[in-house]
This record gives C-alpha cells, sequence and structure tokens, in this order.
C-alpha cells in the first residue's frame, strides 16, 4: 500500500454521510470529550481511507477510538500543538504537480488531476521548481 497516493484520495471529514460516519458515532456516549470525537473522527476517516474493502466500518470505527485512546493515555492533561504538515503535504503534491507537468500536462489538467488546488498554485509550484533546477545548474558565485 502506498499511503501517499491513498492519503492524497482521503475525503474531507465534512464529505462521510451520516450513514458512514454513524458506526463510529455509535460509539461515543454522552460523556465522550468533543476532543476525543475530533480525534475519532479523523482517525476514522483515515483508517477508511487507508484500508477500503479491507476491513468493516464497525471494526474501523473501533480502531479508531483505540487510537484516540492511545493519544488521551500518551498526551492527555496536555494541549500539543498539532502543525498541519503542510510542508509534508506540499512537497508531496509538489512532486505530483511537478510530474504531470514534465509529461505535458496543460495547468488547468494538472490542477484537476491533482485535486484540491488551483491553475494558479500549479503555475506557482512549476515555477519554484523551474528557479530551484535552474540554481542547482549554474551554482552559487562566492562574492
Amino acid at each position: 500500500m502506498n499511503a501517499d497516493n491513498t492519503m492524497a484520495d482521503r475525503p474531507d471529514l465534512c464529505d462521510l454521510t451520516a450513514d458512514e460516519i454513524a458506526p463510529l458515532e455509535r460509539l461515543f456516549d454522552p460523556l465522550t470529550p468533543d476532543t476525543w470525537r475530533d480525534f475519532a473522527r479523523s482517525h476514522y476517516l483515515t483508517l477508511r481511507t487507508l484500508f477500503a474493502g479491507q476491513q468493516t466500518d464497525a471494526d474501523l470505527a473501533g480502531l479508531a477510538m483505540q487510537l484516540t485512546k492511545g493519544i488521551a493515555t500518551d498526551l492527555g492533561g496536555s494541549q500539543p500543538y498539532i502543525s498541519v504538515g503542510s510542508q509534508l503535504m506540499a512537497s508531496a503534491r509538489s512532486r505530483q504537480v511537478i510530474e504531470l507537468c514534465n509529461k505535458g500536462k496543460s495547468y488547468s489538467e494538472v490542477a484537476r488531476l491533482v485535486g484540491k488546488i488551483t491553475e494558479p498554485r500549479v503555475r506557482q509550484i512549476e515555477r519554484a521548481w523551474r528557479q530551484e533546477q535552474r540554481s542547482l545548474r549554474q551554482g552559487k558565485l562566492d562574492l
């Protein structure tokens, strides 16, 4: 399984229907903290993306709750900062943009194929990559 490609296909949480999220929601009791619910929903969506068709939604919901309880055990009582990881995600997305551009795809086609990216952003990524490649070829002057 290539997690980078699969995670690129991960839908947004708001894309889940009530029926799709129901197996997880049934595991919440009235005392389940909101933070736990948020983590569990995120875990559940990720697990559904990674293991689609390999596990039942009920099993994945159970795993999501176990992961959430693990976070509560390990980090409970603290308020950790959770980085978006935009550089990591952007680099994977940027690689995909450059690959498609190098295959001769149009900017609009690249934006459509990559998803959740605009045509101007595709141009920006390609421009930055070309500048970086030019700098690597030319080297730097000691002044």
